[in-house]
């Protein structure tokens, strides 16, 4: 009898399966915020960066098969499918030239890349509004980071941290750097606009990451980040035509302090910005500028339908072509031209219906997002910036069914036959004032 109490009194050991479904997935939200978090460091490919966010998608395999009733959504298996064609049509068009170097791994370098959508969207299937504001606050701390590292890097002129007098901190080259920072302007925006937000670290947050789109020199991003920026403060201030000048005022004041305090700091940023300020440099134009290049390549389209593969344009141009839309033709042949212009329209489409079914602002977030990625890539390689492949995975990840409205309780419903509390005490107080057996007159 004893033993039997004994056995009975002895705790359970192990871990309860809820136990281990919370600790997978906080594991998970973990290891692909870390990812997040260093992803102003692309010196390297493949990077740290890269293996942290496999770590996670692996995770997320395990949290699949620990909760039967969480399922692959379509739009997560479509947006897949899509890169899938992407990734089939450059991998074909380069077939022929793999002994070459570089060639492989420039490809796996690009896969690299490109799994940080398929990743991003796997991820974030579970996730609901508090996870996405979490992973915008680490983007801003990411950015932060980077603009701070920016900043030193110009006013020391430090050759690892700038490119040609710009800065870029430790991500490889201005332009990528200035579209990277693009996606938190928009979250402070907001952030700021949540209850209970700690406006000035926001603001701080803001001033910083403004100050290394500025610093990154980059016409487009500047441009694609202003364009966002006021956009998305249009949208959420709509309604509210007062506080949409105050707050479009405000950004406009901080920008333009900005300037002020660079060109006090930097005797380079005056130059450089002069110099920065026009819609064409000299390498834009000629017989071998990048306009030129644009015409150029169009009949080569035409002759190509496979692409002419990786690291070829190189050799009849001496610059790539810097435009993804025309890169994904020429290089990946009409196959990826097609996904790539499939991939941004129904990205568009995707956010404007998730924002349409569940009125939630983070789909439109998101949307701006891209869009100042997208611009960005319009102008230059934009095949390899993680960051923009992160902003297509989370739109199409984005589960409409964990931001859908809470149903009523069953206590609050009322059965269709059931009539209204204020009819049935009518009724009573009208048979009760005739005897038993006598109906209440008709009406």
């Amino acid at each position: 009898m004893t033993d039997v109490h004994a056995r009975v009194a002895r705790p359970h050991l192990g871990v309860s399966l809820p136990g281990l479904r919370f600790a997978v997935f906080s594991t998970r939200n973990f290891v692909f915020l870390v990812a997040v978090l260093a992803m102003n460091f692309t010196l390297m490919r493949p990077s740290p960066v890269d293996l942290l966010y496999i770590g996670s998608f692996l995770i997320t395999l395990v949290h699949l098969t620990l909760f039967p009733q969480q399922e692959v959504t379509r739009r997560t298996l479509t947006f897949s499918l899509i890169l899938g064609a992407w990734a089939v049509s450059y991998m074909l068009a380069s077939l022929p030239h793999l002994s070459e170097e570089f060639v492989t791994f420039e490809l796996l370098a690009k896969t690299f890349a490109i799994s940080i959508g398929f990743i991003g969207a796997f991820v974030s299937m579970s996730w609901e509004r508090r996870h996405f504001e979490t992973f915008m606050k680490v983007y801003i701390v990411s950015c932060v980071i980077a603009s701070v590292l920016g900043a030193v890097g110009f006013v020391l002129q430090h050759p690892q941290l700038t490119w040609d007098g710009r800065a870029r901190a430790l991500i490889d080259d201005p332009n990528m750097y200035g579209t990277f920072l693009i996606p938190a302007a928009v979250f402070c925006a907001y952030m700021l606009a949540r209850p209970r937000s700690s406006k000035l670290l926001l603001l701080g947050a803001m001033a910083l990451i403004l100050l290394g789109i500025l610093l990154s020199f980059s016409r487009i991003a500047i441009v694609a980040a202003a364009f966002c920026l006021f956009g998305y403060i249009f949208y959420q201030n709509r309604r509210h035509p007062r506080r949409l000048v105050l707050i479009g005022s405000g950004v406009l004041i901080i920008g333009i302090s900005l300037f002020g305090v660079a060109s006090l700091i930097s005797a380079e940023f005056t130059e450089i910005l002069l110099d920065r300020l026009t819609f064409a440099k000299a390498y834009d134009l000629g017989e071998q500028g990048r306009y030129n290049r644009y015409l150029l390549v169009l009949p080569m389209i035409a002759q190509n339908p496979i692409g002419i593969g990786v690291l070829q344009l190189e050799k009849i141009f001496p610059e790539p072509i810097h435009n993804i839309w025309l890169s994904s033709f020429v290089n990946y042949g009409w196959g990826g031209g097609v996904a790539w212009v499939t991939l941004v329209i129904t990205s568009f489409v995707v956010s404007l219906r998730n924002h349409r079914r569940t009125g939630s602002e983070i789909p439109i977030v998101l949307l701006f997002s891209l869009i100042g990625v997208v611009l960005g890539a319009s102008l230059h390689e934009g095949e390899h910036w993680r960051h923009m492949w992160l902003c297509f995975g989370l739109i199409w990840g984005f589960s409409v069914a964990r931001f859908a409205p809470p149903a009523k309780p069953a206590s609050q419903r009322r059965a269709p036959s059931e009539p209204a509390r204020g009819t049935s005490a009518r009724l009573a107080q009208r048979k009760s004032a005739y005897p038993s057996g006598q109906s209440a007159p008709a009406r």
